[in-house]
């Protein structure tokens, strides 16, 4: 989950929300986006928009009305805000976003801003700017974009060698992301990570106007 939570700011939302579905039957992995005012039945509150479930009840909430609406309950959470999300980038040195449509947007201190489909090497403001963007786009354009960059996340991670550094690198996880998984419960998974390096072995789905 992305919160859109500022420094000195006491509520938030969850505006970026993707089911992570790990199948180690097929090694692969499903992304499932959620668009931030999709409506939905959060128990104990009726019919809300779904991205304020986390802010009003925890990931004990989310998970509650993940399962009411949708017939699955998430294990686990990550969430990270605005100041996180470009320190970790940074702390990379950038990611590398596999691009798939030109996007022409306003950024803050650009004027209209152009990113071009291919390979686009990201810092974090940049990052940020193209997986917030929805001005000449919708929400519904954004979510893939958000993806784009949780891929490129994770390509730059694996050329770290996090999985053989990954205990060293925790600590400095722990300062930008949010998440109810301890170290032990990590390394579990982390040993998983290459064997979803291949393109095909990652899925993209999202809930579109269709839907």
């Amino acid at each position: 989950m992305g919160s859109d939570q500022r420094p000195r700011d006491g509520g938030f939302r969850t505006d970026a929300i993707i089911l992570i579905t790990i199948n180690l039957d097929t090694n692969t992995v499903n992304m499932t986006s959620f668009p931030r005012d999709l409506y939905v039945y959060i128990p104990g509150w009726g019919m809300e928009r779904i991205n304020t479930a986390q802010f009003r009840g925890g990931f004990a909430l989310t998970s509650a009305m993940f399962e009411y609406n949708f017939g699955i309950r998430p294990d686990h959470y990550a969430m990270i805000k605005f100041n996180g999300f470009l320190e970790l980038i940074d702390t990379l040195g950038g990611i590398d976003v596999q691009v798939a449509k030109k996007l022409t947007d306003q950024r803050t201190g650009y004027g209209y801003y152009t990113v071009r489909p291919g390979q686009i090497h990201m810092d974090g403001e940049t990052a940020l700017w193209y997986s917030r963007s929805r001005y000449s786009s919708s929400d519904f354009d954004r979510v893939i974009r958000q993806q784009e960059i949780l891929r490129g996340l994770y390509y730059k991670l694996i050329s770290w060698d996090v999985v053989s550094k990954f205990p060293d690198y925790y600590d400095i996880l722990l300062k930008t992301i949010q998440t109810d998984m301890s170290l032990d419960e990590l390394l579990v998974l982390v040993p998983l990570a290459p064997l979803f390096s291949e393109g095909d072995n990652i899925n993209h789905f999202s809930i579109g106007p269709q839907h």
